[in-house]
């Protein structure tokens, strides 16, 4: 089964087939111009999400344009060849956004109307042949999609950056032994904290895919010369997170005989700030995956472990 919707080609057989189409890395179509004549299709000049863009066909006259909104998809579309079998005669879209685009030949009638199943509406691009018109025409669309999953995440500078953490005091308290024995006193305090995270990604994959992470999230560990990035365990989670919670803090401070301590305890708070690189995963509802590598930043606000410091007065 495949991961692209049946590509209907409506027209004749001349020209040079062409294929323009982001299938290796999630590009998407963003903008499409159109020039017509009076029997045929003259040109298309279509735009991607990644900035491609190709051109084919002669152009003449003023394009019909049309420039797709983030997250905007073709929610139907029919093709018309031009009657005589020879060239493609018109092509006609609507949007979920409820805009239509509808750019025909001028002087010859349209005939037969060809719709064209659009599977889950993300065209990734076009197919056909052209010469000095636009012969015939496919439109290249992802089959309907069960999931999307951003997965084989890794951080390739993980552990050759040294993390910039800023410490802070969540308690300090002073303990005065003045027996003979030594006295083991509790601290008890507690800390919100916010831990964030988000991971970009080309090609404006968010504003088209409802994408899921499956990824270790880096994290600050304490280590002897310093800190170090660690990465946690592997989970899942969407593009961007924030979670917020309380942490309850208990330490015990032992107290030797006729000594004052202070007991002082810290956090550490990270901003992270990595490369990553990964594959996305787009598995259609017939089971067929599109697999396209991709790449970008990790961002995060992550915390270390508590901990409490004693010294003597």
């Amino acid at each position: 089964m495949s991961y692209l919707s049946p590509i209907h080609i409506i027209g004749g057989q001349g020209g040079n087939p062409f294929t323009f189409s982001g299938e290796s890395n999630g590009a998407t179509l963003k903008k499409i111009w159109v020039w017509v004549g009076g029997w045929q299709v003259k040109a298309i000049k279509v735009w991607l999400t990644d900035g491609q863009s190709q051109q084919f066909g002669n152009p003449a006259g003023n394009p019909a344009q049309f420039e797709f909104a983030d997250g905007e998809q073709i929610s139907s579309l029919s093709l018309w060849g031009n009657g005589a079998g020879t060239r493609l005669g018109a092509i006609k879209f609507i949007t979920n956004r409820s805009r239509e685009f509808f750019a025909h030949m001028t002087d010859w009638g349209l005939k037969t109307e060809y719709p064209i199943d659009v599977g889950s509406g993300i065209c990734l691009g076009l197919k056909g042949r052209a010469g000095s018109d636009i012969d015939s025409l496919g439109i290249i669309f992802i089959n309907s999609i069960k999931s999307t999953v951003l997965t084989n995440v890794n951080y390739p500078t993980i552990h050759q950056v040294i993390p910039q953490v800023v410490v802070e005091e969540i308690k300090s308290n002073s303990y005065e032994n003045k027996s003979d024995v030594t006295q083991s006193y509790k601290v008890e305090t507690s800390k919100k904290i916010t831990k964030k995270s988000s991971w970009s990604v080309a090609n404006k994959i968010e504003t088209t895919f409802t994408v899921g992470v499956k990824a270790g999230i880096p994290e600050v560990a304490e280590v002897s010369s310093g800190f170090s990035f660690t990465l946690g365990v592997q989970s899942s989670y969407g593009l961007e997170n924030s979670e917020e919670r309380t942490e309850s803090l208990s330490f015990s401070v032992q107290v030797p005989p006729r000594k004052t301590v202070v007991a002082n305890i810290t956090i550490g708070r990270a901003t992270v700030d990595l490369p990553y690189t990964g594959t996305v995963e787009i598995t259609c509802y017939n089971d067929s995956v599109l697999r396209f590598n991709t790449k970008g930043i990790y961002k995060g606000l992550t915390y270390t472990s508590a901990k409490t410091v004693v010294t003597e007065k």
